[in-house]
């Protein structure tokens, strides 16, 4: 899998090109770091100065406010995630082998930059409407796509009978807290880190084989009881918006 652009950077040409875009990648990587552990609201533009080791004069050479560094945060964390899912999601394949397509894809950008993404994580009241609007978006597309994947594995008999709603937030999750403990430039690689989490992802989900002493009367009524747990869970979140909550839809 091809590795994403976590933010769109300034494309530019020939020297003075790059030099803008790698600066303008060095003051987004630093605001979002200062918004994640700080508040928006509590960074001032004079705060990202001082983190990038520039002036304030010169930081407007790159950005106008506070305000267009988020949208560019913003911009380029959805595109990078929208990306990701898109072409896990494009394959007709059996659902574990796209959950672990779905679950790199998820995972690249947020350990990548693990900054930017606590910042789409912990995002504050203070973050203007449009961007929260473009990041809620983004969430609402993540948890259909993970639960649409475990829905189909279950059918399949790929994956055991549970919730998919509760197995859905468990995935993400998982996903999710790499933001706040891997760091890009420890001992463990990403592609390592990619192949861990898929392997634990998997394991929480598939099937389990059937016992050796399976065939019994009890483990027939037990067998059943689950199916009809299963159903009864069915039933009750049967509305295309089932597996989200209120405040997610």
């Amino acid at each position: 899998m091809p590795r994403l652009a976590v933010v769109n950077e300034a494309a530019g040409n020939g020297k003075t090109g790059l030099r803008r875009g790698l600066v303008e990648s060095q003051i987004l990587q630093v605001s979002a770091e200062l918004f994640a552990d700080r508040g928006f609201a509590a960074t001032s533009l004079q705060d990202i100065s001082d983190a990038v080791g520039t002036s304030r004069p010169a930081l407007y050479h790159y950005f106008a406010s506070k305000d267009e560094i988020l949208a560019r945060l913003t911009d380029g964390l959805v595109a990078s995630a929208s990306a990701g899912i898109k072409e896990a999601m494009s394959e007709e394949i059996a659902a574990d082998r796209q959950l672990a397509l779905l679950v790199r894809a998820l995972l690249l950008p947020i350990a990548e930059s693990p900054g930017r993404f606590r910042l789409l994580l912990t995002r504050d009241a203070s973050i203007q409407s449009a961007a929260r609007e473009r990041l809620h978006d983004l969430e609402r597309t993540v948890a259909r796509s993970l639960s649409s994947v475990i829905e189909r594995g279950i059918a399949d008999g790929l994956f055991r009978r549970t919730d998919p709603r509760t197995a859905m937030f468990a995935v993400l999750g998982m996903i999710n807290w790499v933001a706040w403990w891997y760091s890009p430039t420890g001992t463990q690689t990403i592609d390592e880190l990619s192949d861990n989490l898929v392997d634990l992802a998997l394991a929480s989900l598939r099937a389990k084989p059937a016992a050796k002493d399976s065939g019994t009367m009890k483990d027939t009524l037990a067998s059943m009881r689950r199916d009809l747990a299963h159903l009864e869970r069915l039933a009750k979140h049967s509305t295309p918006e089932s597996h989200l909550s209120k405040d997610e839809s």
